[in-house]
């Protein structure tokens, strides 16, 4: 979907859902993310030019009556969707790099990453030493945005890199104290699959119970 299309579906699930919606936006990564807009695979860079111009752009439908925007990659003239403050949904920027925060910094509610890194030139060894580099590096940006970074919220999805926070109890705490030490506030794990997926499950549904009674960081699903 093009950014006028997914402003305009995410104002109408703001409104359906009572304020409950967060609009989530990525890069995407090689194969089906780059293809699925149709023409030639595109490299990092030009993904992170398009990220930017999705987020750009999405951000202005979103928060003004009235857009026109001429970029690379998308279009919009004399769009009118009904956006503007203080109807416009959280965005959630997902970024590991730089050129990530930076648009995190600008435009987002909520700055999102994962336990896997994407820079094997910059990877800090494990999966939490990799979240926390990037955590200060993030802080980093802000400032030079001119952003408290304490204004924005972190979510960190485990399970893609090394942590397995769902296999037992124990490790689900032990990740959930260790993030939470770093600055993450909200912790998203991977839907239960696999041969373990019974197993996991059971641990989720207890950890549920544990987020929701004892734990400042907030739990979440991907």
């Amino acid at each position: 979907m093009a950014p006028v299309t997914s402003a305009k579906t995410a104002l109408s699930l703001e409104a359906l859902s009572g304020g409950r919606f967060v609009m989530g936006i990525g890069a995407g990564g090689p194969g089906g993310d780059s293809d699925a807009f149709g023409g030639g695979p595109l490299n990092r860079a030009e993904r992170t030019a398009r990220f930017a111009e999705w987020v750009e752009l999405t951000d202005l439908l979103l928060t003004q009556a009235d857009t026109d925007f001429s970029g690379r990659y998308f279009a919009a003239r004399e769009v009118a969707i009904g956006g503007g403050r203080p109807r416009r949904p959280p965005l959630a920027v997902a970024g590991t790099a730089k050129r990530g925060m930076e648009l995190a910094a600008r435009f987002a509610d909520l700055w999102i990453t994962q336990d896997a890194g994407q820079d094997p030139g910059a990877y800090a060894g494990t999966p939490h030493a990799e979240v926390r580099r990037q955590i200060v590096l993030l802080d980093e940006v802000c400032a030079e945005q001119g952003r408290d970074p304490g204004t924005l919220p972190r979510l960190a999805v485990l399970g893609y890199g090394g942590e397995r926070p769902l296999a037992s109890i124990e490790a689900f705490r032990d990740c959930l104290g260790r993030y939470e030490q770093i600055g993450i506030t909200t912790l998203a794990v991977l839907w239960p699959r696999g041969d373990q997926a019974r197993a996991q499950l059971a641990v989720l549904e207890q950890a549920a119970g544990e987020v929701g009674a004892n734990c400042r960081i907030r739990g979440g699903l991907a």
